[in-house]
């Protein structure tokens, strides 16, 4: 990705682009996404331009969602545990709250019609909404069709509006390497070899006991939705095409009133005109940016591979993953509570989020469960996983001597 953004045919800055751009993004950058997305989505209805409006994040530009399709004070259901970031983004600027609904037992990915309900009647915020990361985070799987659907038609039969974060919808790399496997080749080829996933490979796994169903990426958008213009999205290339510090966001919408809205005041969010031309340059190259999202799922399908290996020679549970970055780990072989652990793990040198920067339930069976991040370089990844070893077989041991 750097050497594509550093090619001058890329990255030239020319005398327009010093000029003010248009607030939701160029037209022709609005063309590509739109392309994109038809392209991996496979959309129900095909998006256009008229479909997207570009900003500085998601989380921005969750925020403006919060703006345009809320009041300050209300709030929206949120199936738990989830991403923290959701808090701070849609609660900070535009005053909206979340209301954490639980998974149905032993499927983390299982929500009930009677716990939407009770989230509901329960709530002590007028509830005007849902909001779904698909794929999930943290537990780097995702919902099934019938889940989402299951949100849409509670949605629709309660007036409530529907936003759908689909950040890591193109890194789902067991769906998209089993698309594209190459000539001679299995899915095995495409998993971790080294000599210690070697020694590691007939190591059996411990259940999670939240696994459920797996599923493969259904984008909301190719849903045959019962309330189109009450249901939103958003995407970008932080996640997927590995540009967080340039901070592009995508608001997906059929509703000609919400995009209005969302461009009237999305002069707070614009993206610099540099960056825009950036993004056409690379997205208008297809087949280059096919390619790169198939190598960079080849790549998180290897390293999930080394991980699991590791973790299940070492007998620490964890939810079996298929997409993002992301795999949920339960520490409670440890003998410690959340947070004493989380401390000890930091003083050990490392971090990793613990269940309650997700909101998950205040119950012991969700407590204890750890995120590890495992899109970096193996040899660091290994450091983080010896380091996490250490602390959980120092504290064993304590134990014993106890």
């Amino acid at each position: 990705m750097l050497g594509k953004i550093n090619d001058p045919k890329v990255s030239t800055v020319t005398a327009e682009q010093l000029l003010y751009g248009p607030n939701p993004g160029s037209d022709r950058l609005r063309e590509e996404i739109a392309k994109l997305l038809n392209r991996h989505f496979n959309p129900k209805v095909l998006l256009s331009k008229e479909n997207i409006c570009v900003g500085n994040g998601c989380g921005p530009l969750l925020n403006l969602c919060g703006e345009v399709l809320f009041d300050h004070g209300d709030a929206v259901l949120v199936p738990g545990p989830y991403y923290g970031g959701f808090e701070a983004d849609i609660k900070y600027g535009s005053r909206v709250y979340t209301i954490p609904v639980p998974h149905c037992e032993g499927d983390c990915l299982k929500v009930d019609e009677a716990a939407l309900e009770k989230a509901l009647k329960n709530a002590n915020k007028p509830v005007k909404g849902i909001i779904i990361a698909n794929p999930n985070n943290p537990f780097g799987r995702c919902y099934s069709a019938e889940q989402l659907l299951l949100f849409c038609n509670f949605a629709k039969s309660h007036g409530l509006i529907v936003i759908c974060d689909e950040i890591y919808g193109l890194s789902t790399w067991k769906d998209i390497t089993e698309q594209h496997i190459e000539e001679g080749k299995t899915i095995e080829d495409y998993h971790c070899h080294c000599s210690s996933c070697q020694s590691y490979k007939d190591a059996p796994r411990i259940e999670s006991g939240m696994d459920g169903k797996q599923s493969k990426f259904t984008s909301i958008f190719s849903l045959d939705l019962p309330d189109p213009e009450n249901t939103h999205g958003l995407w970008g290339f932080s996640k997927d095409f590995c540009l967080n510090g340039l901070r592009i966001g995508v608001t997906i919408s059929y509703s000609k009133t919400v995009m209005a809205a969302m461009q009237k005041i999305c002069f707070l969010t614009c993206i610099p005109t540099n960056i825009d031309n950036i993004l056409v340059n690379i997205l208008s190259d297809q087949k280059w940016t096919d390619h790169f999202i198939i190598n960079n799922n080849r790549k998180l399908l290897k390293n999930y591979t080394h991980l699991t290996n590791s973790l299940n020679a070492h007998h620490i549970p964890y939810v079996q993953g298929d997409s993002g970055f992301f795999i949920y780990i339960d520490l409670h072989q440890a003998g410690l509570n959340e947070f004493d652990l989380w401390m000890k793990l930091l003083e050990g040198g490392i971090y990793i989020s613990p269940s309650q920067a997700f909101f998950s339930e205040d119950k012991e069976s969700e407590r204890n469960w750890f995120r590890i991040c495992f899109a970096v370089e193996q040899d660091e990844l290994d450091l983080s996983l010896d380091r996490i070893y250490k602390v959980i077989d120092t504290l064993k041991q304590k134990k014993i001597e106890i």
